[in-house]
């Protein structure tokens, strides 16, 4: 009867089975980051300061940036897929679509010469993990272009990240295979497209006082506000309140990567946020323009308006488009532009916060630990070398690439040289984006669902309220 007893005892209840269950889930999804880390461990130091990670995605859109304008002195456009109605091949129809394979084997071949040059690891796998990324955007961009899909501002951004999910979640369901690891480069793909989206003097100057106004104001102060607010009063971890903060009210994906990279955090800490982004930016491309016609905007107006609340450039153009207008085109691409540089002084103050205030970023419980924590006794020159090590290197490529574009590009070419670049920039995006989708495993957000929840709920409010305060700007702007 004793030994009954006893295994009577043993036996799990329905609710400790169930906790069981939950646990192994969790074991499960903890292996699964461990062997990502493993799979992102980092290469061999390289002594030389040039051959590293972070600063490739410079180089790579240095190089670019030589080859568009090669393509261009010599008459070449960009590859652009058209609007398409029932037959989806017709996307292709325009000649300069010849181009997807160079622009794919280009593409491929400058990320493979940076993850070969930095050693990463299972860098020989790259391009056949590549081709299923490039191929899952190219469908993405193709869908996008649907007429009726178009119309509702599904953009490929939102493609692209379920594309990304689908791979993960249904193809591979358990873990994805290395050459799909390594091709999952979000911080070269984001950072390499910031390179490339040059920011052209002739057109900013005409509006500058008034593009500033609108962008340069009322975004650092409400990115201070937020941040504190999501640390302070939603008891977010400070590093997830800036990033969401940066991601809703900067430029999106380009300024949660900046972001993550000033305070050296891992790709996932930025991939959220950037999910969130895209998706929750649908509903102002929409909504904008007709609130906009509804107010009785001028152009200008309008224009700026969008370039100062929503996310993305290409979501930028969207809404502009949307409107209507050459004027609101022109201004809204202007104020974004504008609102673009603030990326670099906004990474130097991050920085410089997190030098002077480490322990403010408690990152124990996360695989990134800053190395501020284990500076004794820092002097000038130790700060001096640490704000420089955590300043995010593709800024300065930005910046660089800006002041080439201005001054080495012929004017009779720069226009065609900077939408070319903008073309090459979103395909960069969108490999991005479908890296992003990847990483999104859904077991894993179902047990993150209350802290995406209010995730959620805090952009919507963010995104809200410069909504209102950046409209109330765009209007005094062009009142003066």
């Amino acid at each position: 009867m004793e030994s009954i007893k006893e295994s009577s005892s043993k036996q799990p209840s329905s609710e400790e089975h169930e906790e069981h269950e939950e646990h192994e889930e969790h074991h499960e999804h903890h292996e699964e980051i461990t062997n990502s880390a493993k799979q992102e461990a980092k290469p061999p130091k390289s002594p030389y300061w040039f051959n590293k990670e972070e600063w490739w995605p410079c180089w790579i859109g240095f190089i670019g940036f030589f080859i568009i304008g090669l393509l261009v002195h010599g008459g070449y456009r960009a590859p652009e897929l058209q609007k398409w109605q029932d037959n989806p091949f017709k996307a292709f129809s325009d000649d300069s679509c010849y181009g997807l394979p160079v622009l794919y084997l280009c593409l491929l071949l400058l990320v493979w010469l940076a993850l070969g040059s930095v050693q990463f690891v299972d860098w020989k796998l790259f391009p056949i993990g590549f081709t299923t990324i490039f191929f899952c955007s190219l469908l993405s961009k193709v869908v996008a272009r649907q007429i009726q899909i178009r119309s509702a501002s599904f953009g490929d951004s939102i493609w692209a990240i379920f594309f990304g999910m689908i791979i993960s979640n249904v193809v591979y369901t358990k873990s994805i295979p290395k050459s799909l690891k390594v091709s999952q480069q979000t911080e070269i793909y984001i950072a390499t497209s910031l390179v490339l989206l040059f920011i052209d003097i002739s057109e900013l100057a005409p509006l500058a006082s008034k593009a500033f106004l609108v962008s340069w104001i009322d975004t650092p102060i409400l990115f201070l506000l937020f941040s504190l607010f999501g640390w302070k009063v939603l008891k977010f971890e400070l590093t997830v309140s800036i990033i969401l903060s940066g991601t809703a009210l900067v430029c999106g994906s380009s300024a949660a990567m900046a972001l993550a990279s000033a305070m050296s955090l891992h790709k996932e800490h930025s991939e959220i946020p950037i999910a969130i982004s895209s998706l929750l930016t649908i509903p102002a491309i929409i909504a904008l323009p007709r609130i906009a016609k509804g107010l009785n905007m001028s152009s200008y107006e309008a224009g700026s308006w969008f370039g100062g609340c929503v996310d993305s450039t290409g979501a930028v153009i969207a809404s502009a488009n949307a409107f209507g207008g050459a004027e609101t085109i022109s201004s809204s691409a202007v104020v974004k532009m504008a609102q673009n540089a603030l990326i670099a002084p906004l990474s130097v103050i991050v920085t410089l916060f997190v030098v002077r205030y480490p322990k403010h970023f408690h990152l124990e419980n996360e695989k990134t630990k800053l190395k501020a924590t284990k500076v004794k006794v820092p002097t000038t020159l130790d700060n001096i070398n640490l704000l420089w090590s955590r300043f995010p290197k593709f800024v300065i490529g930005f910046v660089v690439s800006a002041i080439f574009y201005n001054t080495v590009v012929p004017l009779d070419e720069r226009q065609l040289c900077k939408n070319f670049a903008f073309v090459v920039s979103e395909w960069f995006s969108t490999c991005s984006f479908v890296s992003i989708g990847m990483s999104l495993r859904l077991r894993t957000l179902v047990h993150k669902l209350s802290h995406l929840t209010k995730l959620i709920f805090f952009y919507i409010l963010v995104q809200t309220v410069d909504i209102i305060i950046t409209g109330g700007f765009a209007k005094a702007a062009f009142s003066l």
